[in-house]
């Protein structure tokens, strides 16, 4: 059936990129469409920069605060000091939290096609002045073919959530070959309970074996899983007039596989040049264009982290080790995080 309503900006996907999207549109007529209650389908490992929860309103969300990040080769540990401390938070808080901060309708319902005034909805059509997708990387655009995934690389990961706190504070990657080629395993203490997982950036990798490998070698047995793509390959941020934000436009970061951060920068920027849009700032055309350079503006940091990765992929564990001693020095660490943090999406302030 059709739906006789308007509004000023339609969001599919309802996760953090889209969340932020909305909250830049106050006062204006937003609906998000996504299939699942808002904060219900957690697939990461929720971790994020505490300056990135609280640009967001979001800071009460977490579980446990991290000060070190401890890497794990060769049988070393090596310890990172943060200045800017990490969190680990509850999926379901942080999505309701940044919902709170937007005056946006939702709708329960899949949206299954997009351009850049209509969304396709399980409900009928609904129009709009814009359109964004933040559907996660499950989007893609007709011009991606299936032939084509390898010029649009990715990650994958697995995860279980055990109810046991983890003694050693900070959080933990392992670079073990034996159970993950190309990728990591890791341990997020959340207070009362722990997240274990598994990455790869190898899509040949068989993930559900390596994390019970993994639990098995720390003496413990996988729960209930979760997880999904890490969305490392860049696509364009506009296809066909519509905005694509977060894992649907590949803004996930190689290496690290950081993407909640990403998707919120990116999110907060695109929402900002729809409202700019909105108020008569810039037209339709201007709006995108602004976007776009936002956008590509971290293209060449993202291709340099590529690199790495496949750098980091090739490299012996010990060779790791050591230089991750020689990172690890207070001040060299703190070099590398703020390139890190400043070249791929800087949280210095709460965003207004």
């Amino acid at each position: 059936m059709a739906v006789d309503i308007d509004y000023d900006v339609v969001v599919v996907g309802g996760s953090f990129a889209g969340l932020a999207v909305a909250m830049q549109l106050r006062g204006r007529r937003v609906l998000i469409v996504d299939q699942y209650p808002i904060g219900s389908h957690q697939i990461s490992a929720c971790g994020t920069p505490l300056t990135t929860a609280r640009a967001v309103g979001a800071q009460a969300s977490t579980l446990e605060t991290h000060n070190t990040l401890a890497l794990h080769a060769a049988g070393k540990t090596i310890h990172f000091p943060l200045k800017d401390p990490y969190i680990t938070f509850d999926y379901r808080a942080f999505c309701q939290a940044m919902l709170r901060q937007t005056d946006a309708e939702v709708w329960q319902v899949r949206g299954t096609a997009l351009d850049a005034r209509q969304v396709e909805t399980s409900n009928g059509p609904v129009d709009a002045r814009f359109v964004v997708n933040a559907s996660g990387w499950r989007a893609h655009p007709k011009e991606i073919a299936p032939d084509n995934r390898q010029a649009h690389p990715a990650g994958y990961g697995l995860e279980t959530e055990l109810p046991l706190r983890w003694q050693d504070p900070g959080l933990h990657f392992y670079f073990i070959k034996q159970w993950v080629r190309n990728g990591y395993a890791w341990i997020f203490p959340c207070g009362g309970t722990t997240r274990f997982g598994i990455g790869s950036f190898n899509r040949n990798d068989q993930l559900r074996p390596a994390l019970d490998r993994f639990l098995s070698h720390l003496g413990l047995k996988s729960a209930q899983t979760h997880g999904g793509v890490l969305a490392i390959g860049r696509r364009q941020p506009l296809h066909e007039g519509v905005f694509l934000v977060g894992d649907a436009a590949g803004q996930c970061l190689p290496v690290t596989g950081e993407g909640i951060r990403t998707a919120i920068f990116h999110g907060l920027h695109c929402g900002r040049a729809i409202a700019r849009a909105l108020a008569g700032d810039l037209n339709a055309s201007q709006a995108r264009h602004l976007y776009a350079l936002q956008v590509r503006s971290m293209d060449r940091f993202h291709r340099r982290l590529l690199t790495l990765q496949t750098i980091v992929a090739h490299t012996p564990e010990p060779l790791l080790a050591a230089a991750a001693r020689v990172c690890a020095r207070p001040s060299t660490i703190d070099w590398i995080m703020t390139k890190y943090w400043v070249h791929s999406g800087w949280f210095a302030a709460p965003a207004t």
